[in-house]
């Protein structure tokens, strides 16, 4: 598969990756809500639980467990999209989703930093250095497969490169956009009275104005790559 780079594939990849991290976030949300009764506080990547959970671990366990869950299931659905007996297009659509996942992230955060969700609510269960080890073992566990499916569906001109790009670059815009310029406007006060789904009001209109775009641009999804014969990992 060759990838070919257009505005309107840019534009739908943008959006599917600025839904897919508002979804991660609404999954702990959401299930926190389901399992304490109430909604907690939260930011665009920050959240916590409501009070009537504060002394039950095991519901903090599968909230935060709960994202990175979700992410690695976009992840293996983009690598049954990439298999051998697939589509061009939903190769196209499965590359796209392996990415817009952010595995770069889960990596860094959870096996070189130590952090991470998947460290963290481990960490309350047993000690720092064995939930660190654990945390790094699943994940690479979850988003090794994937990534190696992904590279080897790349045509192999330029491979390394498209790979990387794709790797690094979609944490780097979640970084700069969500972490940097939406959580410093709602940390002003803009738009931060909570509204539905227990988040402020300036996270839902995001989350709207994502979603409408992937809406009006997703068919680019699908031809993210174009038909190529399908490449060895040499």
């Amino acid at each position: 598969m060759k990838i070919t780079l257009t505005w309107r594939s840019l534009l739908a990849f943008g959006a599917l990756l600025f839904v897919a991290s508002e979804a991660h976030e609404l999954v702990h949300t959401g299930l926190g809500r389901l399992l304490c009764g109430c909604w907690g506080t939260r930011d665009f990547n920050v959240w916590s639980l409501c009070a009537s959970c504060d002394h039950r671990p095991l519901v903090q366990l599968a909230a935060t467990w709960s994202g990175p869950l979700f992410s690695f299931a976009l992840m293996w659905l983009g690598f049954w999209l990439l298999g051998p007996r697939q589509s061009a297009r939903r190769w196209s659509l499965g590359f796209a989703l392996v990415f817009a996942a952010i595995p770069f992230a889960r990596i860094l955060g959870a096996v070189f930093m130590g952090g991470n969700d998947e460290v963290y609510a481990l960490s309350k269960f047993m000690p720092y250095h064995r939930a660190w080890a654990l945390g790094a073992a699943l994940v690479l566990l979850a988003t090794v497969p994937p990534l190696v499916r992904a590279y080897a569906t790349l045509a192999p001109r330029g491979r390394a490169w498209v790979f990387l790009g794709f790797f690094l670059l979609p944490t780097a815009v979640l970084f700069v956009v969500i972490l940097g310029a939406m959580n410093s406007l709602l940390a002003s006060g803009f738009l931060a009275t909570y509204g539905v789904l227990g988040s402020p009001i300036l996270v839902t209109g995001w989350t709207v104005l994502v979603a409408l775009g992937l809406g009006l641009t997703y068919r680019a999804l699908f031809t993210l790559g174009l038909a190529v014969p399908r490449p060895s990992l040499t």
